[in-house]
């Protein structure tokens, strides 16, 4: 079907095109600048009149109703992106992600940097958007740089074409001026970006989303971060990205070894940090200040660059750790708390911004508002039959997190024996093998990862359903980014706080700073707690056994082979003792099986935590009578 036309309107063009052969046959070509959508026109068919009024308006519904059936198909409407002026390339990239609207920080943001060009200094909870707000400003710009070189470069080569007119080359043009003059243009492709991240995983999620969203715009992005080869990270900036994400230690590294693209730093147009407020610790990433006290060295150039400063805890402020406090007294100074503002302006004189737009979107806590968030007070001894315990109870895509290596060790050991299949990731691990547990966690359902804050800062797992504290993190920071991975994008997520006796400062603490009164507990049904106890010290006892056979067989492996080393006998190397312990494992491993093979809760108790569970948090009040009569014999 075709709709009637009631009026055309000739279009003027050139006669050169109705003189190609491709135009044969063709008169004119005209416009249709009117029609009748009340009438249709089917092919093979003789359209009867209609001249009744009520059939004229009927006919026209139905033809109204085909109409708007149609965009139901239709990708959805880019239309709140039109105000910042991006790119087409970026837009159709943004539309294919699925990103029709922008979040409250990009909203928030992105007029100031895109239109205003002005340095960002932003502030959001977890999960809100913040790759994007950064991301987007730095592609248009250099699609806009690159615009503008491309045009110099126009005039360049016909500069140098008439040039080449003097120079003696051959037919070919395969003269030596012109290779020298092609291999320089390729060394010197400018860097125009710089992305800095704490972690190496975060500098890789980074990559990983401005890919996708430059994925039409020509734009190359490399990953530099250390743990993997330095090699294949030189091969790839040899290829001139324009935009270089990594870590400070190996970005440092590769510029003192003399690394041509990174030697460019203190050119780049754009700069941006995430996690800012990690990066400028004290005593962390002293890369990081080599690296802005080259990009500082020329003022022009540094008045030029524009600079995205991002983090979930920019504004938050904690008390003085102890131990600094200690250590002032000691030498005679008094340390200060400092303001939210004092913090700012220390990262604004730091990173030498000018006039920069801070918008603060964290409300001063930095956790989601789609968060619940919990706590389970118990002993140290405890600890793991509650873990063990939620994990049955609740099973989902779990993320636990632990202070120290030694304790990620220890408890996935533990949870292995229990058939929890838990994924370690900490930073003593080799690089390939932490990228291999992230991609399986984030492949496999219900899956467990047990971390240390290594995986606390910016990485975006989706679908994590529960984040579990196995001890109180020291600082209020640690306790938002560790909760921040779940709960993102608006999405209903549960943070669950396990908490002993000697951590109770601590979590005082990190209340006041967070400005909570106190956590809810976490419903536990006690009634089961006797089947996870018994499942639990079982496994405790079959890891002990297990330590005593591997040290026994180290120590046997290293008198084995200085004797052979040697050339000697020696006798009392006893196989009796490791024999029983081997023994003693395999019935441990026996009995453990058989429990773990009969189920802890009756058919249909178990489950994800339901909205009624989360009802039950949010209303309860909690009290720490019980909870200060244990504080109290701890110190005893």
């Amino acid at each position: 079907m075709a709709l009637a036309a009631k009026k055309w309107n000739p279009i003027q063009l050139d006669g050169a095109l109705f003189s190609s052969a491709l135009a044969e046959g063709l008169v004119g070509i005209e416009e249709c600048t009117d029609y009748d959508s009340t009438s249709l026109i089917t092919p093979g068919k003789k359209r009867k009149a209609k001249t009744a009024k009520t059939q004229s308006s009927k006919k026209l519904k139905e033809v109204k109703t085909e109409i708007e059936c149609i965009p139901a198909t239709a990708q959805p409407s880019m239309e709140a992106w039109s105000s910042y002026s991006l790119p087409s390339e970026l837009l159709r990239a943004l539309q294919e992600q699925g990103f029709s609207y922008p979040t409250e920080i990009q909203a928030h943001t992105l007029p100031a940097a895109l239109l205003g060009r002005r340095d960002i200094l932003g502030a959001a909870e977890t999960g809100s958007g913040k790759t994007l707000a950064f991301g987007l400003p730095i592609l248009s710009g250099i699609m806009r740089l690159r615009e503008a070189g491309i045009a110099d470069e126009a005039a360049d080569s016909e500069y140098s074409e008439s040039e080449d007119e003097d120079i003696g080359v051959d037919e070919h043009g395969m003269g030596c001026v012109n290779a020298y003059k092609l291999k320089s243009a390729e060394v010197r492709r400018p860097l125009y970006a710089l992305i800095l991240t704490p972690t190496r995983e975060l500098a890789m999620q980074v990559k990983n989303h401005l890919t996708k969203v430059a994925k039409y715009t020509g734009i190359n992005i490399a990953v530099v971060v250390g743990g993997m080869a330095a090699v294949k990270q030189e091969r790839l900036l040899r290829k001139g990205p324009e935009i270089v994400v990594g870590t400070p230690g190996r970005l440092w590294e590769l510029i003192q070894q003399g690394n041509e693209h990174l030697s460019q730093i203190d050119n780049i147009k754009f700069l941006a940090i995430d996690e800012t407020d990690r990066m400028l610790e004290k005593g962390h990433f002293m890369e990081l200040h080599d690296l802005l006290e080259k990009m500082n060295l020329d003022q022009q150039k540094k008045s030029e660059r524009q600079n995205f400063v991002f983090s979930a805890t920019l504004t938050l402020i904690h008390d003085i750790p102890k131990h600094l406090v200690l250590k002032r007294k000691i030498k005679g100074r008094k340390l200060h708390d400092m303001t939210a503002d004092q913090k700012v302006q220390k990262i604004v004189n730091t990173l030498g911004i000018t006039n920069p737009k801070i918008v603060d979107l964290s409300q001063g806590k930095g956790t989601s508002g789609t968060l619940s968030e919990c706590r389970i007070t118990c002993d140290i001894e405890e600890k793991d039959y509650y873990v063990f315990y939620f994990l049955k109870k609740h099973p989902g895509r779990t993320l636990i997190f632990c202070n120290s290596i030694g304790c990620v060790k220890r408890l996935t050991n533990l949870l292995g024996l229990l058939n929890c299949s838990p994924l370690p990731l900490h930073a003593s691990m080799q690089q390939r093998q932490r990228l291999k547990n992230l991609e399986k966690f984030t492949e496999t359902e219900n899956s467990i990862l047990i971390a240390t804050d290594v995986a606390a800062r910016g990485l975006d797992i989706p679908e994590i359903d529960h984040v579990l504290h196995y001890q109180t993190p020291r600082t209020s920071e640690s306790y938002v980014h560790r909760s921040g991975r779940t709960a993102r994008a608006s999405v209903q997520g549960l943070t669950i706080l396990l908490m002993e006796p000697s951590e109770f400062t601590n979590y005082m603490k990190m209340c006041k700073t967070l400005g909570k009164d106190n956590l809810p507990p976490f419903p536990v049904q006690d009634k089961y707690l006797s089947a996870v106890k018994e499942r639990v010290n079982l496994a405790r006892q079959l890891d002990k056994l297990q330590l005593q056979v591997r040290k026994f067989n180290a120590e046997e492996g290293w008198l084995q082979k200085a004797a052979r080393e040697m050339d000697i006998v020696v006798d009392g190397l006893s196989k009796e003792s490791k024999g029983d312990e081997m023994r003693a494992c395999k019935a441990l491993r026996k009995q453990l099986d058989a429990l773990l093979g009969r189920p802890i809760f009756p058919a249909g108790l178990d489950g994800k935590v339901q909205e009624s569970a989360i009802e039950i948090l949010t209303s309860s009040k909690p009290t720490f009578k019980r909870f200060k009569k244990r504080k109290i014999e701890h110190e005893k």
